[in-house]
């Protein structure tokens, strides 16, 4: 076996004061890299900031239209990269300012910007200098292909930035882009134009990727943009919504219920084009698959669609409780479609959403509503059902209009309801009622002025109020706070 020489103790010295040299020849190295990258970061925000002095103007010049033709003229002859830095925090703006973005869509028109943009979206890169490249942060992606898409998703944002409209066409070529970087930007800058044209481009390619043909985008993000579109886009969706695949079907009425929501919180009193809804919400209360049901019952809450009382009542037997929800919830709104007595029916169901929706029902009918209501409560057995009625009366107000009543008559509905939660010891929605504002006011008109009430009332009114100290003070010794009365 041969045995290898052993290093000599000078040559180990060299070798470490070699590696040792290294170390630090690297690190001052990194040090001087560091401290002229800073350098030329601080002089180049010197030269954007004395840019922006010099030529950017301020929002509220261009929304005053004070900027004149002599200004735009000393634009003109700057780089584009240059004129990218000088409007980039007013396209930022944009976003939360239509206003502005029209104005400055028509001056990044005149000084080609437009052009350069939608260029880049497909690709299409003009020839950039070495010098101006390395002039500017971003200049080096025009040599690096594979971060090319970081300027194509760009000019995608400025397009929906500016809500430039002849831009729509590229923007959908944009959505098959290679990188999901860009076809995001570019679905979110179609949301924002608002199109009529790209709503039928997105409508087909939610058609695609719910019959089983791969689309680059997600279905939730296509769905997401178009219902950001104005309701008089909605009509496009009738033949989805007749489309023999569910999935279709479900997705369209996704679609239509998120623009309902939103054209009702923009024009809350009226908007156009919902009538032409309403045979095919009618249709499909009835459809074979539950989530299409569930859907349709709630835009039918949305849109008010004109219904049928045998439609309706089709609803409230529906196996699924989302729409018989949906259905009493209807006629909360429009409570002359059914008689009461069908309502009341509900407050049974083995839902509790459907119950709850009935207690938020059964008032739409008037006095004689409140009046089932405390009825049902006197009536029931069910310890739950009736904490969920005392809980809707106190959460509606109506507690406090119940206590205003009690002791008018020995037998009317309300005193009856009172005494009736003394005697179960429920008197915490009581204590809470009384300890309002309101509550507190009703105590002093009481017992401010009790000749301005009969003599039952008042004594009804002392009785209540001992009950309610006296069980505050056991409540206390037990170690629980409730607010007095």
């Amino acid at each position: 076996m041969m045995l290898l020489p052993t290093p000599s103790l000078p040559l180990l010295t060299g070798l470490a004061s070699a590696i040792l040299a290294t170390v630090i020849a690297g690190m001052l190295a990194l040090a001087a890299a560091a401290m002229v990258r800073r350098w030329h970061h601080d002089r180049f925000d010197c030269w954007v900031e004395s840019l922006r002095l010099h030529y950017a103007p301020t929002s509220a010049t261009l929304l005053e239209g004070n900027h004149s033709a002599q200004w735009l003229e000393s634009l003109r002859p700057l780089p584009i990269s240059t004129l990218e830095l000088l409007l980039e925090p007013l396209l930022l703006e944009c976003a939360s300012s239509p206003a502005l973005a029209a104005v400055l869509d028509e001056l990044c028109l005149g000084l080609g910007l437009i052009d350069v943009w939608e260029r880049r979206i497909l690709g299409l890169f003009g020839l950039v200098s070495l010098r101006e490249a390395v002039s500017y942060p971003e200049g080096l992606l025009f040599f690096l292909p594979g971060l090319r898409f970081l300027l194509r998703a760009r000019g995608a944002r400025n397009m929906g930035l500016l809500r430039h409209g002849a831009s729509w066409p590229i923007l959908v070529k944009a959505l098959d882009d290679p990188h999901p970087d860009v076809q995001q930007a570019a679905l979110l800058s179609l949301a924002a134009i608002q199109q009529p044209g790209s709503f039928l481009a997105l409508l087909e390619r939610m058609h695609k990727s719910l019959t089983g043909n791969r689309q680059p985008l997600s279905l939730h993000s296509v769905k997401a943009a178009m219902a950001k579109f104005p309701f008089s886009q909605a009509p496009h969706l009738l033949l989805s919504l007749r489309d023999p695949n569910p999935r279709v079907r479900a997705a369209a009425l996704e679609i239509l219920r998120e623009m309902a929501k939103s054209e009702l919180a923009r024009k809350p009193t009226h908007f156009q084009y919902k009538r032409a809804f309403d045979s095919e919400l009618a249709a499909l209360t009835s459809d074979a698959d539950a989530e299409v049901r569930v859907l349709a019952g709630e835009v039918i809450e949305c849109l008010e669609v004109a219904l049928t009382s045998s439609v309706l009542r089709q609803m409230l037997q529906d196996a699924q409780w989302s729409v018989r929800s949906g259905a009493l919830q209807t006629l909360a709104q429009r409570p002359v479609l059914l008689p009461m007595d069908e309502v009341r029916s509900f407050l049974a169901d083995p839902h509790q959403m459907v119950r709850q929706a009935a207690l938020r029902a059964l008032p739409a009918y008037g006095r004689e509503g409140v009046s089932k209501l405390y009825e049902h409560f006197l009536e029931t057995e069910d310890e739950y059902l009736r904490e969920e009625i005392l809980e809707e009366l106190e959460h509606s107000g109506r507690l406090l209009s119940l206590l205003q009543e009690y002791g008018e008559s020995p037998g009317n509905l309300a005193t009856r309801v009172v005494e009736r939660l003394l005697t179960m010891g429920a008197t915490t929605h009581l204590h809470s009622a009384l300890s309002s504002s309101s509550g507190r006011q009703l105590l002093q008109i009481l017992f401010g002025k009790p000749e301005g009430h009969s003599k039952p009332k008042i004594e009804a009114w002392v009785r209540l109020c001992t009950a309610l100290g006296a069980t505050h003070e056991l409540d206390t010794a037990d170690g629980r706070t409730k607010p007095a009365a």
